[in-house]
């Protein structure tokens, strides 16, 4: 192996919604002022407002350790997505995307475009079909959680005991990322 190639890649890809691209692109801007290589991967339904409505590419133009890569989504209307239509686009994700990034990963389609090959996946923690491909591809693989860890101890970890103890008002509901 040369030298190249044991240099760190990282690709990080969130959740196509705000909030957790916002939090996504933090920790890409971390690993990159540490010099290491990044690639942000988005659906091309979250990437097109990003671009129009903030200032992110002269954010990160100054890292040449830095690109953004696009994969489509299936999601076809130009307005944000909001919470309220989450498994809209997590239905979309699975159908077109999911295939596509699998595809990407195995073929070493997205190593192919960059000058060094991933070496590290960091996807959100609600992709769980990114693990699998992870694995898949030989890469090792870090799921980021982008909520904050009361909401997450709370919805998550937490909500079937209180579903259980009747405090929460909706019994016998449980919600999942999977």
């Amino acid at each position: 192996m040369d030298n190249q190639t044991l240099k760190p890649h990282v690709l990080i890809f969130p959740i196509p919604f705000q909030a957790p691209v916002n939090c996504a692109l933090k920790l890409a801007e971390l690993l990159c002022l540490s010099g290491i290589h990044v690639t942000f991967l988005n659906t091309e339904h979250i990437h097109r407002p990003l671009l129009r409505h903030t200032q992110v590419l002269s954010r990160f133009n100054r890292y040449p350790n830095f690109r953004f890569q696009t994969i489509p989504d299936g999601v076809e209307h130009e307005q944000p997505v909001s919470g309220d239509r989450f498994m809209e686009v997590m239905d979309a994700v699975d159908m077109v995307t999911k295939p596509l990034f699998r595809e990407m990963m195995v073929s070493g389609g997205l190593s192919q475009r960059s000058e060094r090959p991933v070496t590290v996946m960091i996807p959100d923690a609600c992709f769980s079909f990114a693990v699998d491909i992870a694995i898949e591809a030989s890469i090792p693989v870090i799921c980021f959680e982008t909520i904050g860890p009361g909401a997450l101890w709370t919805s998550y970890l937490n909500l079937p005991t209180l579903i259980k103890a009747g405090d929460v008002p909706f019994n016998g509901v449980f919600f999942s990322c999977s």
